[in-house]
């Protein structure tokens, strides 16, 4: 996991906070959905996101079960 850097100015440090914060928000149902979108709108500008999100406790786990929710209803979507 990246270390926040004592160099990075106080925006930098702000914007990493708030990746962890929707890192940790991930593992919830309640907020899972606004966490991945604010995410997504930050992959390109954050390099190290993916090592992050791979090693932040439970986020592989909630991950795979969004995928695994989502593939359950492309899947048998029509039968319900």
């Amino acid at each position: 996991m990246t270390a926040p850097n004592p160099n990075a100015s106080a925006i930098e440090r702000r914007e990493l906070k708030k990746i962890y914060t929707w890192i940790n928000e991930i593992s919830s149902l309640q907020t899972r959905e606004n966490a991945l979108l604010e995410l997504c709108k930050k992959q390109e500008s954050v390099p190290d996101l993916a090592p992050m999100l791979w090693h932040s406790f439970g986020t592989a786990a909630a991950l795979l079960e969004v995928q695994h929710v989502l593939l359950h209803h492309s899947c048998f979507g029509f039968l319900l």
